[in-house]
């Protein structure tokens, strides 16, 4: 009859353990002490094969520095060659992967396989009779070094594994650029309607997102290859001879087939968790971005402007509903990352003196990250992205109805002329387009050439089209204005001073403003001479179209303030008995002055109307095509 057990013994007494196992007293004390997490050192299977390699790359040295003689580091190497093979399986390994001990148990528990692996490749039994756990095995180490130089090699795989999943992700991404480059979508800032964007454009943020992960996860996995082997228990290297020293890094690069490199500072390296820090940050940083992306499709996926593919059926209680699940997927996996974040942030900033003890807890949390973030993205690019659906139609025509537009239109016509057309198009139920033609802001045919969201997706073609249309707009303005007969321009330039004026006193500010309208008129360089007559032309030069033009620029310069005062009524009547205008003449022209002014207006509060001579060009312009 097989016995179940054997019995193993150390200077706390004899243990129990299962007659078949490699590993030995002290990992079977961890196991017993420390099962928490319900996850042991065998389902890391990429530390387990990096320990062990550390472990063949010792013995090597060592053989070279004549510790240990040639059967016995074969026979470790070749224990450790079968762990990196997977032929000792996990349960070999059962240790938590959170015990405690600043790595003693894992490094332990891998030294005691690998030596009883040894003893019965050398003598046909197990036992330490010829390779022993801690003179042979972990000759010329601490666990200090040991575990310190296998975390940075396994997570320096993790990471490289991680970046080729970001770089699946990205290929998807690119296909979906590619096919919905020109396909028009409304942009939302603060969840509200925006201006017009391809998906293109839209998507190529997530790109970016992907390819700066893809550079910092390069440059993290670089930082893991240096790594503290020879540093022993605090740094000094106390205990190993130089000869060790010399051979051990090349054995390591032979053995891991990595260019690891010797750490400049031991100190700093048993010390300092800086470098997991800015690893954890970096897949943070990732997982962040992945979370936007993720989230901004379940947003998108909740209306038409994108269909996302279903990958299962819907709700129990909705059958028909489908569900965007990979998307709640990512997100998830995201707020797992950045709390593993958080952890690695408290165990590096737990460091106590020369040494911290955290480094279970802060490996098993990058792994985690990394694994994570590895499985997820593949999956999110082929069960969401790739299938991912557009509605090119319903995109362009919600694009079309965005209230945003009317940032163009005042980037053409005047800040308020865009917030006029914003409030109709709301107030109305209409496009912005539509509201530009309703209040007469511009002509249907200027409307629908501004107002292209496809060209406003383009930069360089939407700055040339608003370039070239502000200028049409001067030059139009400039040519019907100067279009008129001097005399007219010098008795509205006259009307207007008149008008500033009326209340005895002529302010800086009103000066100023007289400059402009007399470039606005035209008439820099050209004398209008001061006179107390209320027109200072002969009127039988000016025509019935420009005496209502004077009588009409200056009752709306009367009521520029809002306000018309007692002398400006006065004014206007004896301007109107001037310019020998009949009274219901003079009624039409104040009802147009008044349906100009309410037009302007009606949906600017007071602080965001311009002030009256910044609109006197444009005041002229309609007055003259109303």
């Amino acid at each position: 009859m097989t016995a179940r057990y054997r019995v193993e013994e150390d200077a706390l007494g004899k243990v129990e353990i299962p007659f078949q196992a490699y590993y030995g007293v002290q990992s079977e004390r961890a196991r017993r002490n420390f099962a928490v997490s319900g996850q042991t050192l065998g389902a890391q299977p990429g530390l387990v094969s990096a320990i062990a390699e550390v472990k063949k790359a010792a013995a090597l040295a060592n053989l070279d520095a004549g510790v240990l003689r040639e059967p016995v580091a074969e026979a470790i190497c070749q224990a450790a060659d079968e762990v990196v093979a997977g032929l000792l399986g996990p349960e070999e390994f059962p240790v938590d992967v959170l015990s405690a001990g600043g790595g003693v148990s894992p490094n332990m528990n891998v030294n005691e396989v690998l030596a009883n692996r040894a003893n019965e490749l050398l003598s046909g039994r197990r036992g330490y009779e010829f390779v022993h756990p801690d003179n042979h095995v972990n000759a010329g180490q601490s666990t200090s070094d040991a575990m310190a130089t296998a975390v940075n090699i396994a997570l320096h795989r993790d990471i490289v594994r991680l970046k080729e999943s970001v770089g699946y992700l990205a290929g998807v991404l690119e296909q979906k650029i590619e096919e919905y480059r020109d396909t028009v979508k409304l942009s939302r800032t603060c969840l509200h309607d925006a201006v017009p964007v391809t998906f293109g454009q839209a998507f190529s943020a997530y790109l970016a997102v992907a390819r700066r992960g893809a550079e910092r996860l390069t440059d993290a996995a670089e930082h893991c290859l240096e790594v503290p082997m020879g540093g022993t228990i605090a740094g000094t290297g106390l205990g190993v001879g130089a000869r060790y020293l010399d051979r051990i890094y090349p054995r390591l690069r032979e053995t891991t087939g990595l260019e690891l490199r010797r750490h400049t500072n031991f100190f700093d390296a048993f010390q300092n968790g800086d470098v997991f820090q800015y690893v954890s940050t970096v897949f943070k940083a990732l997982a962040c971005g992945l979370m936007k992306v993720a989230r901004d499709l379940r947003i998108l996926a909740s209306g038409t402007e994108v269909r996302l593919p279903a990958v299962q059926a819907g709700s129990a209680f909705t059958p028909g509903n489908v569900s965007p699940v990979m998307a709640d997927l990512v997100v998830q996996v995201g707020f797992q990352v950045c709390g593993n974040d958080t952890v690695v942030t408290m165990a590096v900033e737990g460091a106590e003196l020369d040494f911290n003890a955290w480094t279970a807890v802060i490996a098993k949390n990058l792994f985690e990250s990394a694994r994570l973030l590895t499985n997820a993205m593949p999956l999110f690019a082929d069960k969401c992205l790739r299938g991912l659906e557009i509605d090119a139609e319903a995109n362009r025509r919600h694009a079309e109805e965005a209230l945003g537009l009317s940032t163009v239109v005042g980037g053409v016509f005047g800040h308020d002329a865009g917030i006029r057309a914003a409030q109709h198009a709301a107030d109305r139920g209409v496009s912005v387009k539509e509201a530009v033609v309703e209040l007469g802001i511009a002509p249907r045919a200027t409307a629908e050439r501004l107002l292209d969201p496809m060209v406003l997706t383009d930069a360089v073609r939407s700055a040339n089209l608003l370039d070239q249309m502000v200028a049409d707009e001067r030059s139009a303005t400039r040519a019907l204005v100067h279009g008129l007969a001097t005399e007219a321009r010098q008795a509205i330039f006259h009307a207007a001073r008149l008008v500033a004026r009326a209340d005895e006193d002529v302010s800086r500010q009103e000066e100023q403003a007289l400059k402009v309208v007399a470039d606005a008129l035209g008439l820099n360089g050209v004398p209008v001479a001061e006179s107390e007559e209320l027109v200072p032309v002969a009127i039988a030069t000016l025509s019935p179209a420009d005496r209502e033009l004077v009588y009409a620029a200056a009752a709306w310069l009367a009521g520029a303030d809002s306000v018309t005062e007692a002398r400006e009524v006065a004014l206007l009547s004896q301007l109107s008995e001037e310019l020998e205008l009949a009274p219901e003449v003079v009624a039409v022209l104040q009802a147009k002055v008044d349906t100009l002014r309410e037009q302007r207006r009606k949906y600017l509060p007071r602080s965001e109307q311009l002030p009256w001579w910044e609109e006197f060009g444009d005041l002229l312009r309609r007055l003259l095509e109303a």
